[in-house]
């Protein structure tokens, strides 16, 4: 999906629109296989499949308004879709108690574009959206052995919590929570317009 990408290559952070379901489940798919083979069993990562995130990511985008004040972005580098991220009302009841209101649901880039930016636009897209929602804080959950993804959270000031979630399925599997107490420093980070369109 991505091609060689090096250089000074501008990174573009959108609204995901409902025309955008094909594209983001093919994204999703495919970063899930690299995120997680190694980490979750292979039957797991198998179950995911473009077909059935295609009909999911069409119903969500099709939604209006969002629901919780979430946002989906897709995030483009030389025109080419390499990532997207969700943000929401918090739904973990016990960060929403600790003052986490919103919530990173999900950011994924693909590896052939990690390190070029990609990422951090992302969650500064998703932190201001956050704010303007009214959300004064954010916290994400991420797989306790995923190592690159939790590098990624701690290197744009994310804290890890006193929460530790357990996925079942196929065994168990520990997440833990990162959260920033404010978003107006990670907002910063988005050089995006300002105009509510981005």
């Amino acid at each position: 999906m991505v091609t060689e990408t090096r250089g000074t290559t501008a990174v573009a952070v959108r609204h995901a629109r409902p025309e955008d379901a094909a594209v983001i489940a093919t994204l999703h798919v495919a970063a899930w296989h690299e995120t997680y083979t190694g980490l979750l069993p292979d039957a797991m990562i198998a179950a995911l499949t473009v077909e059935v995130r295609r009909a999911w990511w069409a119903q969500r985008l099709g939604n209006s308004p969002p629901t919780r004040g979430g946002a989906t972005y897709l995030a483009e580098l030389g025109g080419e879709p390499v990532g997207f991220g969700t943000c929401n009302g918090q739904r973990v009841d016990v960060l929403a108690a600790a003052g986490f209101d919103g919530e990173v649901s999900s950011l994924y880039v693909l590896r052939a574009a990690q390190g070029r930016g990609v990422g951090l636009r992302l969650i500064a897209r998703m932190a201001r959206h956050l704010q303007t929602a009214e959300y004064r804080a954010a916290a994400t959950w991420v797989l306790r052995a995923n190592h690159l993804g939790r590098r990624f959270y701690e290197s744009c000031g994310g804290t890890l919590l006193d929460a530790e979630a357990c996925i079942r399925g196929q065994g168990p599997f520990t997440e833990v929570a990162y959260g920033w107490r404010e978003l107006t420093a990670l907002a910063a980070a988005d050089p995006g317009p300002r105009d509510g369109a981005g």
